[in-house]
């Protein structure tokens, strides 16, 4: 008797060859990005349990296919040496650049399929649309202006001065003027610009900004005017307060509070606080920091004795709870495996909250405080006990059966 066979976690499977023979003995395929078949190989796909497919496409066996995955862009030469037409099939985000010329692409691209996002020139739209079987996100165009950036722009007063005068910006990516310029320098040097992701400015760049942008949707991020840019996720500790000028600090990224910091320091060097992600600070200092920001706009995880992040990988052990005074708030962004010495009544005597954004793993007895523990529940959680299901093929790139 055939050995019944399960493929799993595979980004293109191709079943355009696909026979009797090949498939013999697989029995179910689960979460594949993309099902690829032929004419051919139609009546096959009934004989497989496919599960959790996010396109299936019908291309010819004789074509050849071309895989790209995360940010792929197509520029002048990508079909120019090309003996054969090729199908191209993106998983991500497809960019097809302004130097791309039309008879190129209906000369060397056979078709397209794009799980993800599509971008590509406006004079090109109706070609490139031509040639798609399949876009499951979004399909963007963008104007055929001279200046184009494939990809994000950061502009600064000496990068908008070295352009030419009424210059027309297209940005394929995120716009970020991360200091106040001159609004006349932004109007002189700046005719209209477009941007296929958002953009970041100071409030008193922001009404100059707007009246440029082709695509009023287009979303404007305004930092707040004398508040200074942080840019990456921030730690507070007594020692980086200490050391810094009072601030009022405009966070992109996600802030955490030590709690070695207290309330008078807080007062003393923070103006204001203002953070799009969140912010994780010690119960004691909720008081002062409604004064800092807005409590109602701003998304808090207020937390009691040590705080133990785990943003990688790691692993909590029996020995960790030997150096707690108290009872400590446990914040996984990460992975985290628990131990088996730490048992379930430990973690319920010695973990006030548990705060899950990531993967958590541990047996039963574990998982059960934990979930009586959990405050923020985003994350995962995993019993290390159940028994993983076994692949015969699993973690692949490309597939062909």
């Amino acid at each position: 008797m055939e050995q019944e066979r399960t493929i799993g976690n595979v980004n293109v499977l191709d079943l355009r060859s696909a026979t009797e023979a090949s498939i013999a003995g697989i029995t179910q395929i689960r979460n594949a990005n993309v099902v690829v078949y032929s004419r051919e190989s139609t009546a096959l796909l009934s004989r497989i349990n496919i599960g959790n497919a996010n396109a299936m496409v019908e291309i010819p066996s004789e074509v050849k296919v071309e895989t790209v995955t995360g940010q792929a862009v197509i520029k002048g030469d990508y079909f120019k040496d090309q003996e054969e037409r090729l199908f191209l099939l993106g998983v991500g985000q497809v960019i097809i650049g302004p130097d791309v010329p039309a008879e190129e692409i209906t000369r060397g691209l056979a078709g397209l399929v794009v799980v993800g996002q599509l971008v590509c020139p406006e004079n090109l739209a109706g070609i490139v649309q031509s040639k798609t079987l399949s876009v499951t996100g979004q399909t963007k165009t963008y104007p055929p202006f001279d200046d184009v950036t494939l990809g994000s722009l950061v502009l600064d007063e000496r990068a908008l001065a070295a352009m030419d005068d009424g210059s027309q910006l297209a940005v394929i990516g995120s716009l970020r003027i991360p200091q106040v310029v001159p609004n006349d320098l932004i109007s002189r040097k700046l005719r209209e610009v477009y941007v296929s992701g958002s953009v970041l400015c100071y409030e008193e760049n922001a009404a100059a900004i707007r009246k440029l942008l082709t695509d009023p949707s287009t979303k404007v991020v305004v930092i707040p005017s004398g508040f200074k840019l942080v840019d990456r996720s921030l730690d507070l500790d007594r020692s980086l307060l200490e050391s810094i000028p009072p601030s009022k600090l405009y966070c992109r990224e996600r802030v955490v509070v030590r709690n070695d910091v207290d309330p008078s320091l807080v007062d003393e060097k923070l103006e204001e606080l203002s953070c799009e992600e969140l912010v994780i600070a010690p119960r004691g200092l909720k008081e002062v920091l409604s004064r800092k920001c807005d409590l109602l706009q701003t998304d808090f995880v207020f937390y009691d004795g040590d705080l133990l992040l785990y943003e990688g990988e790691g692993v909590l052990r029996r020995s960790r709870f030997d150096h707690l005074a108290k009872k400590a708030t446990l914040f996984v962004e990460g992975e985290l495996t628990i131990d088996p010495e730490v048992t379930g009544d430990l973690l319920i005597d010695r973990i006030a909250k548990v705060h899950n954004r990531g993967i958590i793993r541990c047996p039963p007895d574990q998982l059960g405080a934990i979930e009586a523990l959990l405050g923020i529940s985003d994350g995962e959680l995993v019993d290390v006990t159940e028994k993983k299901k076994e692949y015969w093929i699993a973690n692949t790139n490309y597939l062909t059966l």
